[in-house]
C-alpha cells in the first residue's frame, strides 16, 4: 500500500475545518429549520385555536338566532385582523351554514396559503355551545403569511450565516498554528455545554489569537440572538397565557357589573353544595330582585339603568362576608350564596346589611337621585332543595313570595307553595 504524502498541521487543519464546517452549517440550518417549523407550526396552531374559540363564543347569539349577516360581519372584523383565509360554520347537524373565503391578492398569496396547508393539514375549529345546547362548530385557516414569511427570512438567515462562517473559516484556517488547540478546544467545550443545557448566557472567553477571538465573538454573537429569542418566545407565551385567562375570565363574567355570571353561578353552587353535602352542611342562597327597576330605567334611560345595576354590585359586594359568592343572574335579578353553613341569625344579619347598603341614595349619571329597595327570597339546602337548579328555583319562589307582601320584603321558601301555587319550575331564574 503506497503511503500517503505527508501533510502540513496547518493545511490538515484547514481540510477538516471546511468539512467540519460544511456538514455542521448543514446539521444546524436543518435542525434550526425543523425546530422553528415545528415551534411556528405550534404557535400557529395555538394562535388559530384561539381565534376560533373566540369567534365561536363572539358568533354564539348570531348562530343562535340564524342571523348570517351578522355573523358575516364578525368573521371580516376577525379576518382583518388575525389574517384568516378561510371560515367555514357548521351548525349542530354538521351543515355547512355560513363559509367565507378571502380572495387571493396574487401568486404570493396562493403559495402562503399552498403552504399553510402542507404544513398545517387540519383547521383550527371551536364548537359553539355545550352538550345539549350544542349550536354547531366553526372552522378557520390562516393565510400563512406569518409562516411564509417565517421561511423566508430563514432561509435567507442561514444562508448568510453560512457564507458568513465560511467566510470566516478560509481567513482564519491559514492562520492555524501549533498553539492553536488549546482556544479550540475551550470553545468546543462551550459550545457542547450550551448544546446539552440549552443555557444560552454562556459565553467564550477572550482569545490571544485574532481568528480565534473573532470566531468566539461570532458564537456569542449567535447566543445573545438565541438567548434573545428564547426570551421572545417566552414572553410570547406569557402574553398567550394572559390572553387565555383574560378570555376564561370574560366567559364567567357579567361585562356590566363584572361579577360572576348565570353559568359561573351554576359551577360555584354545584361545587359548594358537593362539599356541603360530604360535610353535611348547610348553603344558603338569596334571590334578589330590584323594585321599580323598569320604571327608572324607562324613565331616566337605559344609561341610568346601567349605573344603577353596577352601584348596587358594588354595594352587595361589601355586604357580604368574603366566604359568600355574589352573581348577577340577568336584569335586575342577583343571586348570593352563602357559605359554609348558614343559620337564621346569619341569614338575618345579611338581609340587614344588605338593607343598609342600600339606604343611601344611588346619584345617577344625569344628576338625579333615587332610592332603591330589593324584595328577597331564601331557600336553603337541603331542607329545600337539592340540586344547585332547584335550590335557585326554591329561592326565587319565595322572592315572588316576598313581592306578594310587598316591596322590600324578605321570604323564606316554603315548601307547600308547590302544592298551592304556581309551578316553581316556571318561574325565571332557575339554571338548565
Amino acid at each position: 500500500m503506497k503511503p500517503t504524502a505527508p501533510i502540513g498541521v496547518a493545511a490538515l487543519v484547514r481540510h477538516a475545518q471546511w468539512r467540519v464546517t460544511i456538514f455542521s452549517l448543514l446539521a444546524i440550518a436543518l435542525l434550526m429549520a425543523v425546530i422553528g417549523l415545528y415551534e411556528l407550526r405550534e404557535y400557529e396552531t395555538r394562535s388559530m385555536d384561539l381565534v376560533a374559540r373566540s369567534l365561536a363564543f363572539a358568533g354564539e347569539p348570531a348562530v343562535r338566532f340564524a342571523d348570517k349577516p351578522a355573523m358575516r360581519e364578525l368573521i371580516d372584523q376577525f379576518a382583518a385582523q388575525a389574517q384568516i383565509a378561510q371560515v367555514a360554520v357548521y351548525d349542530r347537524d354538521g351543515t355547512q351554514w355560513l363559509r367565507y373565503e378571502r380572495a387571493s391578492t396574487g401568486p404570493v398569496d396562493d403559495l402562503a396559503r399552498g403552504f399553510e396547508h402542507w404544513v398545517i393539514d387540519e383547521p383550527a375549529t371551536a364548537t359553539m355551545g355545550e352538550g345539549p345546547l350544542l349550536l354547531g362548530r366553526v372552522a378557520l385557516r390562516s393565510d400563512g403569511r406569518s409562516l411564509l414569511r417565517y421561511m423566508i427570512w430563514t432561509g435567507l438567515a442561514l444562508l448568510l450565516s453560512m457564507t458568513l462562517t465560511a467566510i470566516a473559516v478560509y481567513i482564519y484556517s491559514r492562520r492555524v498554528a501549533s498553539w492553536l488547540a488549546q482556544p479550540i478546544n475551550a470553545l468546543a467545550s462551550l459550545t457542547r455545554e450550551v448544546r446539552n443545557s440549552r443555557s444560552f448566557e454562556h459565553r467564550a472567553e477572550p482569545s490571544r489569537v485574532l481568528e480565534i477571538d473573532g470566531l468566539a465573538d461570532d458564537f456569542n454573537s449567535l447566543l445573545s440572538e438565541l438567548q434573545h429569542q428564547q426570551t421572545q418566545l417566552e414572553a410570547q407565551h406569557d402574553r398567550l397565557r394572559l390572553a387565555n385567562e383574560s378570555l376564561k375570565k370574560a366567559s364567567r363574567h357579567d361585562p356590566l357589573t363584572g361579577l360572576p355570571n348565570r353559568g359561573y353561578l351554576g359551577e360555584h353552587l354545584s361545587e359548594v353544595i358537593e362539599r356541603a353535602r360530604r360535610r353535611s352542611a348547610q348553603v344558603g342562597l338569596v334571590f334578589i330582585d330590584m323594585d321599580r327597576f323598569k320604571e327608572i330605567n324607562d324613565r331616566h334611560g337605559h344609561a341610568a339603568g346601567d349605573a344603577l345595576l353596577v352601584e348596587l354590585s358594588t354595594r352587595l359586594r361589601c355586604a357580604i362576608r368574603d366566604s359568600d359568592f355574589v352573581a348577577r343572574l340577568g336584569g335586575d335579578e342577583f343571586v348570593i350564596v352563602t357559605s359554609p353553613q348558614v343559620d337564621i341569625l346569619e341569614v338575618d344579619l345579611l338581609t340587614e346589611r344588605i338593607h343598609a347598603a342600600l339606604d343611601r341614595p344611588v346619584k345617577l349619571p344625569d344628576g338625579q337621585e333615587v332610592c332603591v329597595s330589593i324584595t328577597m327570597g331564601m331557600a336553603i339546602f337541603p331542607q329545600h332543595a337539592e340540586t344547585a337548579a332547584g335550590l335557585i328555583r326554591a329561592a326565587d319562589q319565595a322572592m315572588y313570595r316576598a313581592k306578594a307582601m310587598g316591596r322590600g320584603s324578605f321570604a323564606t321558601y316554603i315548601p307547600e307553595e308547590r302544592r298551592v301555587g304556581r309551578d316553581p319550575t316556571s318561574l325565571k331564574g332557575g339554571l338548565s
